[in-house]
């Protein structure tokens, strides 16, 4: 049983942590674009206070585009910031799961392994008989169990939240611990209550939950309820088995001075207002309270969305422009420019948790000068202030700018990269090299030899 001072304060947490109105807007903010346009359809059509007062134009125009290759010659783009260089992008979710792989940097054969796993992921997420598969993989690679499964942990940590799970059990565990709850003790109870008691909550078997917990009844509801609206039985269901729509939500743009970034999802996309009809008929002394009262709470949910709306907004807008602002090598020079952003210097610069950052840059894509590129690539972790991807493209330049009858040893390439703000040591150039399958300093001069 969990110490909390069980009654009071764990249902403060409970009360505060599960709040509706706080996980509607931390849900709102992680959406991809496609999914907020759904969102909006559908709580207009389920709120009569609600009216959409431009409807999306944005995604109907990229497909416009894509359906004819002539037709972008034919448009002038000079009022339509952002919108020159978008394609019609579509990718599966193996796609999905094989960017963000690009992203892990993973040595040769853990990099194997995991496309292996993915291979075998089904159209639901979840990973096809993996114990099967585990025992595939360790005898094509040779490799041990544990190491197998560490990789699988990697791909567990990918988008959707919850893909690369064996069970319901486990995909609902890896949502949970995505969702960096404040409160430990908090994150601890949901993940009891969904390792050993998912039966009985599927069961409303409150009492029962309760009593094993150090739990009110309202407080197992309020566990249920969470996991109800809040987690995804089926991780991959915006895929639905079919190639979706990669719709970015920014686009960054040369300018006379900089990069200008274009918000496409307030510049294009719908908006939302409250009904003036419904307003009048609140306020009309005539309405009668039945009435009266159905419409101040949809009117209250309504406002709230439209907030919650304008928060991601905001967020998004800050947190992308300092990305972006840091990137401007990257931007006019390439990919192997990219320096290391981590998401917790973000949330330390704006005062927010790092869970905000991680739904801000989720399932979020940019246009850039460079490409489509998911917004979650532009905040690489990296050694010593740069990328591995850097790192690796500044080895192989040295190895190929190099004096072929006298081949550098890894010592000297150690020096060569520290002095272009390389700070590495003579084991991880030699680990690197190897990546590359550059050959050793002895070997490559032997080879000039013959």
């Amino acid at each position: 049983m969990i110490e909390l001072n069980v009654q009071h304060d764990l249902k403060m947490s409970l009360e505060l942590a599960l709040s509706p109105r706080l996980l509607q807007m931390l849900k709102v903010l992680s959406l991809p674009y496609n999914e907020l346009v759904d969102k909006i359809i559908q709580e207009t059509e389920e709120n009569p206070v609600l009216e959409v007062e431009r409807q999306d134009e944005y995604a109907e125009f990229i497909k416009y585009l894509a359906s004819d290759k002539k037709i972008k010659n034919q448009i002038d783009f000079t009022e339509m910031p952002g919108l020159e260089n978008i394609g019609n992008v579509e990718k599966s979710l193996e796609d999905h799961l094989l960017e963000q792989l690009e992203l892990e940097d993973l040595e040769g054969l853990h990099y194997k392994i995991a496309k292996s796993i993915i291979e075998n992921i089904d159209n639901f997420g979840f990973v096809i008989n993996y114990t099967k598969l585990r025992e595939k993989i360790m005898k094509e690679f040779a490799v041990s169990r544990p190491t197998v499964d560490k990789v699988l942990k990697i791909i567990q940590t990918f988008e959707p939240d919850g893909v690369g799970a064996r069970n319901l059990k486990e995909c609902l565990l890896i949502q949970i611990n995505e969702y960096h709850f404040d409160n430990k003790a908090l994150q601890q109870v949901l993940s009891q209550a969904v390792e050993n008691h998912l039966e009985d909550l599927a069961q409303d078997n409150y009492k029962k939950i309760a009593g094993a917990l150090g739990l009110t009844e309202n407080g197992v509801v309020e566990i249920k309820n969470f996991l109800k609206n809040n987690l995804n039985a089926n991780p991959a269901s915006a895929f639905g088995g079919e190639n979706r729509h990669v719709i970015p939500s920014f686009a960054v743009e040369k300018a006379d001075s900089g990069y200008k970034l274009i918000n496409l999802e307030t510049r294009y996309g719908p908006t939302i207002n409250i009904s003036d009809y419904y307003l009048k008929m609140l306020n009309n002394p005539k309405t009668d309270e039945k009435t009266r009262e159905f419409l101040k709470a949809k009117l209250k949910t309504a406002k709230n969305l439209i907030e919650d709306f304008a928060k991601r907004g905001e967020t998004l807008q800050k947190i992308v422009r300092r990305i972006v602002d840091s990137q401007e090598e990257f931007l006019s020079r390439g990919i192997i420019w990219l320096r290391p952003l981590a998401q917790k210097e973000l949330a330390d610069e704006f005062g927010l948790h790092p869970s905000t950052i991680s739904r801000t840059v989720a399932a979020k894509y940019i246009q850039t000068p460079q490409g489509l590129f998911p917004l979650k690539a532009l905040c690489p972790r990296g050694p010593k202030g740069l990328t591995v991807i850097r790192i690796k493209a500044l080895l192989a330049g040295i190895v190929k700018n190099e004096a072929k009858a006298k081949p550098l040893t890894d010592a000297q390439i150690m020096v060569i990269m520290k002095q272009q703000g390389a700070k590495i040591d003579r084991r991880t150039v030699a680990y690197y090299r190897k990546e590359l399958k550059i050959p050793s300093s002895s070997e490559r001069q032997c080879h000039e030899k013959e």
